[in-house]
């Protein structure tokens, strides 16, 4: 997983390079982990990946380090970790070079959560406290350990906020990250539909889908960052999975003397990622390395 990151990383900053010590916005999560009787570690994958040293590793590899401490991506709690992320984001805003997330959705939730708890967060930057519904200790404590008291940012903020509410908030992030270089998560197929509220809020900041991914496996990274999410391209890394692809062909039925295809697919045999064809649909078929055989992915 973490190499995944790491080559995400190095194809976007060809496009949009990044200031050697700056910081992400990120609205990451992970769960507790907890061991069997037979002292195995489970969790969900995101989960090992944020408490591990690869984690540590693709911060320190990219010079990029990410705003919130462990204890509020930890913490087990959606709406306290995305308060902290939103808080410690403001706190460092001129440090922030780009902002992400797993998937795009979990961005957009955020900024419409930034704008019921706006108050909250530039009292809390004023004062140098932390909002009473923070209830995780932990949390509390690393997050009021990066804090301090700065009216003079707190001022600053409320100023844009008042300004962004009169406005419906469009322009949301380069008025709040002004050096924000872009915005990067997953956006294209399901994701699809949330691009024209982010796009409200970003204001002209580039959006970058930067990996293609499923549940079960990575599967490719966009070779051309600075394009659209509605035109991107993405490049089958081999080495994330094994991948099959099954040629699908629509059925075609008559219609006022013409034929014309319906929703109905045909499939044909699975062929190796060496055969595929431009202008071909196919479903995916990955094996993985931890076992998972010849699963099909349902969209394509």
């Amino acid at each position: 997983m973490p190499f995944v990151f790491v080559f995400v990383f190095i194809a976007v900053y060809r496009v949009y390079p990044t200031r050697e010590g700056g910081r992400i916005l990120e609205f990451i999560y992970s769960s507790n982990q907890f061991k069997t009787k037979g002292g195995l570690m489970v969790g969900t994958a995101t989960t090992h990946y944020y408490a591990s040293e690869e984690f540590k590793t693709k911060q320190e590899k990219t010079k990029a380090f990410i705003c919130s401490p462990y204890e509020v991506i930890s913490g087990g709690d959606y709406k306290q970790s995305t308060y902290c992320h939103l808080l410690l984001g403001l706190f460092l805003c001129d440090h922030v070079e780009f902002i992400s997330s797993a998937f795009v959705y979990g961005i957009v939730q955020a900024f419409c959560t930034f704008e019921e708890v706006w108050k909250d967060l530039c009292n809390d930057i004023r004062d140098g406290t932390l909002s009473s519904r923070i209830k995780i200790p932990k949390m509390r404590d690393a997050v009021l350990g990066i804090i301090s008291s700065n009216p003079s940012l707190a001022s600053k903020l409320e100023a844009s906020c008042l300004e962004l509410e009169a406005v419906d908030w469009f322009g949301l992030v380069p008025k709040l990250w002004p050096n924000a270089k872009y915005v990067c998560s997953i956006m294209t197929g399901s994701m699809q539909h949330y691009l024209k509220k982010l796009r409200h809020y970003a204001n002209g900041v580039p959006l970058v889908s930067g990996d293609y991914g499923s549940t079960e496996s990575w599967i490719g990274i966009n070779v051309d960052p600075s394009l659209p999410p509605e035109k991107v391209t993405f490049a089958v890394v081999p080495t994330f999975s094994y991948f099959e692809f099954i040629p699908l062909y629509r059925h075609k039925h008559k219609q006022d003397s013409s034929f014309v295809a319906d929703h109905d697919f045909v499939e044909d045999e699975p062929i190796p990622l060496s055969q595929v064809k431009v202008g071909q649909e196919y479903e995916i078929v990955l094996t993985t390395f931890t076992g998972n055989y010849s699963f099909i992915l349902f969209y394509k």
